[in-house]
């Protein structure tokens, strides 16, 4: 590779990495502010229509499909489970795919869709879970 193709290519991609977009994307912030009731209702949708055969209506994973394949899923009601997890690795497990998980194509579920199914996702624990301690609580020791 010649210098300025290896220029190129480190400044493509600082562009993209500390972009103002995409540093909000890495961390899980929509582009557009807000969660309006039509995005919800899409990720709702794309839950239905994508995951709920596998991790059950509520979140569980504990579905029958599951059960005949000998797989364990996370159990998204349980706020443990999604609490040290960034929307950024929720977000490429979900377009990328893992293991026997297919891969969300960007066909079927835009970039700020994925983002919306990761907030309807974490509503489904009994106590919502968030991706990051709230600013200015610290966490208490028992």
């Amino acid at each position: 590779m010649n210098r300025s193709m290896l220029h190129s290519s480190i400044l493509v991609f600082m562009l993209c990495n500390f972009s103002t977009d995409c540093v909000r994307a890495q961390q899980g912030v929509s582009a557009s502010p807000g969660n309006t009731a039509d995005q919800a209702a899409r990720a709702k949708e794309i839950y239905r229509r994508d995951c709920l055969v596998c991790h059950g209506a509520n979140g569980d994973g504990k579905t029958d499909i599951l059960r005949d394949r000998e797989l364990n899923l996370p159990d998204w009601t349980d706020r443990r489970v999604l609490i040290g997890r960034v929307d950024q690795q929720l977000f490429n497990v979900i377009r990328f795919g893992r293991g026997k998980m297919p891969a969300e194509s960007a066909g079927r579920a835009d970039d700020g869709e994925v983002r919306g199914l990761i907030r309807y996702i974490r509503t489904l624990s009994r106590d919502e879970a968030r991706a990051t301690p709230e600013p200015g609580r610290a966490a208490s020791k028992k």
